[in-house]
């Protein structure tokens, strides 16, 4: 990503903001939290959102939020993908709980891994992984089973279902990031909750703020997770532009889909492109080192989402034995290309050319 040039197109409005708060001298809370808050719930079409730090923060937040509600047992079973970033294993264990890694089919959590599951688990995280939604049919099959569902959409930031329900109005609650990368992203660290449920919101509100429920009056342990005031004003100078950004996204997708032809170079199925927001777009290859470095040597630079799988990290000893084909495939082979919205046309030209003769 050309991150610079990406937050570049903001700057004026950047510094306005922040000449604003320097006058108002409000730099927790305040005018833009709340103005965020309201305008991204409104975005997501949902009661509340609940600004944070950041999103492992969100997660962890939501997941505590409910338990103390009694939704969720003590040491809760958290069936959770094995194919997602570390921070959704982290969450869980922040929160108090336990994950139950299962494997993805061909990226993303189904409805038959859950089914072969039950009575293993106590409640569902979701992945939006690369910004694709995750299948109607598994918060179907939550409900009918009386099973909460999370999501974590950090990555999912505009996407919509094929009927219009947007990220973030799907499940007991979701957990955004708003890393700087991202389809949504601040200048820094910061997460939102988004959820229905208006106790949801005021428990995982508390919770973020020291567990206060006014200024001197601290009735559970929380934390502080408090989304800065200055990011809450980029934020909403960016949220602005969101849906324009998705859009160019999906256009290089397509075209990626539509014109990369390489056995050598695996596309994801066709529809990858649907209810996606295309934070990232993955290709396949078995020797990822060697395609990295020639595309490298044409200028062109990739990412890996992600190299070890959380099951196989030293943080997770207890699971090291455990094995998910699919997911250790996707974490070996897996390879980003560019796709933000500043990339032109020749640029996405001279990618596909490149891939194209990749031997």
């Amino acid at each position: 990503m050309d991150l610079p040039a990406l937050q570049q197109r903001f700057a004026q409005r950047d510094r306005e903001a922040l000449q604003e708060l320097q006058e108002a001298g409000q730099f927790i809370a305040g005018g833009p939290v709340d103005r965020f808050e309201a305008d991204f719930a409104d975005y997501c079409d949902v009661n509340h959102c609940v600004s944070c730090g950041n999103g492992l923060d969100a997660l962890i937040i939501l997941l505590r939020a409910d338990q103390s509600l009694g939704n969720l047992p003590q040491n809760a079973r958290i069936l959770v993908p094995a194919h997602t970033y570390i921070a959704t294993f982290l969450s869980i264990v922040e929160a108090g709980m336990i994950p139950v890694p299962v494997d993805v089919n061909p990226i993303l959590l189904t409805v038959d891994v859950i089914e072969a599951q039950l009575g293993s688990f106590d409640a569902i995280v979701a992945v939006d992984i690369y910004g694709k939604l995750v299948d109607d049919e598994v918060y179907a099959f939550a409900k009918a089973n009386n099973l909460h569902i999370y999501t974590d959409t950090a990555q999912s930031h505009g996407a919509k279902t094929a009927t219009g329900v947007k990220s973030g109005a799907r499940g007991r609650g979701s957990a955004f990031s708003f890393y700087p990368t991202k389809n949504l992203g601040a200048m820094g660290d910061a997460g939102a909750i988004t959820c229905n449920d208006d106790l949801l919101a005021r428990t995982a509100r508390q919770i973020a703020n020291y567990g206060r429920s006014s200024r001197f009056v601290n009735d559970v342990k929380g934390v502080n997770s408090r989304m800065d005031t200055l990011q809450a004003a980029f934020l909403n100078n960016r949220l602005l532009f969101l849906d324009n950004d998705n859009k160019k996204r999906y256009k290089i997708a397509q075209t990626y889909v539509e014109q990369i032809e390489n056995e050598k170079v695996k596309l994801p199925e066709l529809k990858f492109l649907e209810e996606n927001a295309i934070h990232v777009f993955p290709v396949f290859v078995d020797d990822r080192e060697k395609f990295v470095a020639y595309l490298s040597g044409h200028g062109i630079q990739t990412n890996c989402h992600y190299a070890i799988a959380p099951h196989q990290q030293d943080a997770f000893k207890e699971l090291n034995h455990l094995q998910f084909p699919q997911t250790e495939y996707l974490h070996q082979t897996e390879v980003s290309l560019p796709c933000h919205p500043l990339l032109e046309d020749h640029e996405i030209q001279e990618i596909i050319i490149a891939i194209n003769e990749y031997t």
